[in-house]
């Protein structure tokens, strides 16, 4: 049998652990600061995921080079499986890494049009033709303003 209480622990801690640290509620901050305290790995887990997601926020070359390079060796020596197999990813695909935050690449743009255009394919049911599924996200991506006759 499922235990609520433990379920209702872990489902707060979940939320606190995928949030933006930034836009973390009262209940949230100590949530993290109960993981730190008990020195969970889930907790270091947390600590090494916010610290990648700095990488990206650096704009400086040699800074963002020294902070991976940390980073890397930070993950091997974790002993958190998961991160060190993503560590070895990380070190294969480094200068390529390094490359995007110098140059401030990013595919956002492009994720947060996919998402968009997904419904748009969905609400189709299929189409029977590209131009159709074109057409469709012309007028909801395209930044096209269509006036109404009512509008005028």
């Amino acid at each position: 049998m499922l235990n609520r209480g433990r379920l209702s622990r872990t489902f707060r801690a979940l939320q606190a652990l995928v949030k933006d640290p930034g836009r973390l509620s009262t209940a949230q901050r100590l949530t993290l600061e109960d993981l730190r305290r008990s020195r969970s790995v889930l907790y270091r887990a947390w600590q090494l995921k916010e610290a990648l997601r700095d990488v990206y926020r650096l704009r400086e070359f040699g800074a963002a080079h020294q902070f991976l390079d940390r980073w890397l060796a930070w993950a091997c020596r974790s002993r958190i499986p998961s991160f060190v197999k993503l560590s070895k990813t990380i070190r294969a695909h480094r200068d390529g890494i390094l490359a995007a935050v110098e140059l401030g690449l990013s595919n956002s743009k492009l994720e947060g049009l996919n998402s968009k255009i997904r419904p748009i394919n969905h609400r189709g049911y299929g189409h029977h033709s590209a131009a159709a599924v074109i057409a469709m996200i012309y007028p909801c991506c395209g930044g096209i303003t269509v006036q109404l006759p009512t509008e005028r």
